[in-house]
């Protein structure tokens, strides 16, 4: 009788581990789902936060031409821009200038930072 009682132990030993290795099946399916969910949406928030850093340096720059502009005899520096933001000016034309001193004021400015991209535009009629 004990022996019987062994046999059966030993079987169920084997089913134990059938089950637990289907558990641990469903618990990785489950974990992978999730990250496959949440992960694109950790890369949106921090695609926000560059994105606003971004906005802040095309901002800075737009300013700067619309003072230069309004104010050609009292001219500013260029904008410093911290945290290693930068901006590009383009004229109507699409070509890359320094500063914004010529008339009519059309100017596209870009900043960037992380690898996000943000423009504004200002033109005259």
């Amino acid at each position: 009788m004990a022996n019987n009682h062994q046999k059966m132990i030993k079987k169920e030993l084997g089913s134990i581990l059938i089950f637990a290795v289907l558990m641990l099946s469903v618990i990785l399916t489950i974990t992978l789902t999730l990250a496959s969910i949440f992960v694109p949406k950790l890369r949106s928030i921090s695609e926000t936060a560059n994105s606003v850093k971004a906005i802040y340096a095309a901002d800075s720059a737009i300013e700067w031409c619309l003072y230069g502009n309004r104010y050609p005899l009292a001219p500013l520096p260029s904008p410093t821009i911290s945290d290693n933001a930068s901006y590009k000016i383009y004229d109507a034309a699409g070509v890359e200038v320094a500063n914004c001193s010529a008339q009519p004021l059309n100017y596209r400015t870009v900043g960037s930072y992380g690898g996000v991209n943000r423009s504004f535009e200002v033109s005259e009629l």
